[in-house]
């Protein structure tokens, strides 16, 4: 009875949409090796990626979240992606929610690919993160253990300003702001 749970007055879907965004990179690099470099020391940089949600809660506590992050600019300037698959832990367990403010995280499988770095001529530091792929084109990286947190603010019943922090440690930190609905 625990996962099928009534929802009386409440939604079981969400969808969102977001757009990105800013990075933040925990190690110093050379400023000139991001494309859009916000500080001196390359620290803080901007990217251009759009974010799709779709959620679905199994009951107050549990639910499941996917989201597909698609950048056609990265940090360096390159095509990137971000695929996540996530138990959404809600706000119950992790975080909050009252009527106008959510706070919670999901924990799952996440998939990052790339156009190769090696190619942008002021990347000499490979971290040693992402694998190379065979045609030497691409670049990724399975994580089973990733995740994201979420920040919803209810501008109304059923829509939200929503923020998603994705913590990449040691790495990249990123933010993404957009929009959240609940569907009936």
């Amino acid at each position: 009875m625990f996962f099928i749970a009534p929802f009386v007055g409440r939604t079981q879907f969400t969808v969102g949409i977001k757009i990105g965004g800013l990075a933040f990179h925990q190690q110093e690099v050379n400023p000139n090796y991001y494309s859009w470099s916000i500080d001196k020391k390359g620290r803080w940089v901007g990217y251009l990626g759009v974010s799709l949600t779709a959620g679905y809660q199994f009951n107050r506590y549990l639910g499941v979240k996917v989201i597909q992050t698609i950048m056609p600019y990265d940090c360096a300037g390159k095509f990137a992606g971000i695929t996540h698959l996530g138990i959404d832990l809600h706000d119950r367990i992790v975080g909050f929610k009252n009527e106008k403010h959510r706070f919670s995280a999901t924990f799952g499988p996440m998939f990052y690919y790339r156009k190769n770095w090696n190619e942008v001529p002021t990347y000499y530091i490979d971290e040693g993160f992402m694998k190379t792929a065979k045609n030497k084109a691409w670049e990724r990286k399975f994580i089973w253990y990733g995740g994201q947190i979420q920040y919803d603010y209810y501008y109304n019943e059923k829509q939200a300003v929503s923020t998603n922090f994705l913590p990449g440690f040691p790495y990249i930190y990123t933010f993404m702001t957009g929009v959240q609905t609940e569907v009936e």
